[in-house]
């Protein structure tokens, strides 16, 4: 997208926050970060907020009400969470409408702005991690409270694992793509021998479903806000435990023990986390992620774009210590 594009929608929003919430704005600063929508730190008479505006090609929320529904659903959520203490930005709303809309029909959201910096990935400390256990928890504890979906929006399915999987090794093989095809081989050889009946004790329920490291802020050793609701849904909030523990504390090839452990405990402040439950999950997170990132088409970007090459590192970590999880984490 130009910059003139995203200048002139910076200026649209602006007029709009003006009519509809009497804030005035002096300046707007992107940020570069996420895929097509476009996000401000837009500078008002009264302080600071955070705007996310959502791109027609990727939300397609004129098209799609349903969709329309669920990112609202998520923005009411976070309020709830923002209310509850849970460290994540309010979001404020005109009329009980979570989503705005400009006359040009330029969807946002408009949100604090929290101060604070994102960690590299696997670089969050022992205190940190604590920080953001606790935040977890509490944020579990919170969700389990809202109504559930009919069902969970994914759910662990060997059929429906390797049908996807057939895809990306017939794009692998067309490709003559050898790595990839070496990591797909082995992706099939540890689901299909994979004891799924071990997922019948995972309770369902709402999770952020992307808890990594650039979606959570922090100030000195405390978790300024969790941001990026975007995706939360209804699957499993183990899950949600698996991401953090890889994305804050997975350095140099390595699990920092202290920092899980740290997590752990900070988790188990405003949550249960039975002896079981991180192997379960980490295991579980193979199934979502490992379709995701073990593809032709990644590993060339990978090879360029710092973010994909550490998603495809973390999941060669699960497949290398599958055995050993248990041992590393079932008793932190």
């Amino acid at each position: 997208m130009s910059q003139a594009a995203v200048e002139s929608w910076a200026a649209e929003i602006a007029a709009h926050l003006k009519e509809r919430f009497g804030l005035a704005v002096s300046d707007a600063l992107s940020i570069d970060k996420g895929w097509l929508n476009v996000k401000w730190r837009m500078m008002t008479d009264r302080g600071p907020v955070f705007v996310k505006y959502y791109h027609p090609e990727r939300y397609k929320l004129h098209a799609k009400p349903e969709r329309r529904r669920a990112v609202a659903q998520t923005l009411r959520l976070q309020q709830g969470l923002s209310e509850a203490g849970t460290p994540c930005p309010k979001v404020h709303t005109f009329n009980d409408q979570y989503i705005q809309e400009t006359p040009s029909g330029l969807c946002y959201a408009l949100l604090e702005w929290v101060d604070g910096h994102s960690a590299e990935a696997g670089n969050m400390n022992a205190a940190q991690m604590y920080a953001l256990g606790a935040a977890a928890g509490r944020m579990h504890r919170w969700l389990r409270d809202v109504p559930p979906l009919d069902k969970p929006a994914w759910e662990p399915d060997r059929e429906k694992y390797l049908k996807e999987w057939q895809g990306s090794f017939e794009m692998a093989q067309a490709a003559g793509d050898e790595t990839v095809l070496e990591w797909l081989r082995r992706s099939r050889d540890i689901v299909t021998a994979m004891d799924f009946g071990q997922f019948d004790a995972s309770p369902a329920g709402w999770l952020h479903w992307d808890l990594w490291t650039d979606n959570i802020l922090l100030r000195g050793d405390s978790v300024a806000g969790i941001v990026d609701f975007d995706r939360m849904t209804m699957a499993y909030p183990e899950i949600d435990a698996a991401r953090a523990l890889l994305s804050g504390a997975l350095r140099d090839g390595g699990l920092q023990m202290e920092e899980a452990r740290s997590f752990a405990e900070g988790y188990r402040e405003h949550s249960e986390l039975p002896e079981g439950t991180l192997s379960r999950a980490m295991r579980m997170l193979y199934l979502v992620e490992s379709i995701w990132w073990l593809r032709t088409d990644v590993r060339a970007k990978s090879e360029l774009v710092g973010l994909l090459r550490r998603f495809v590192e973390e999941i060669h970590w699960i497949e290398e210590h599958w055995e050993h999880l248990p041992e590393l984490l079932d008793r932190l």
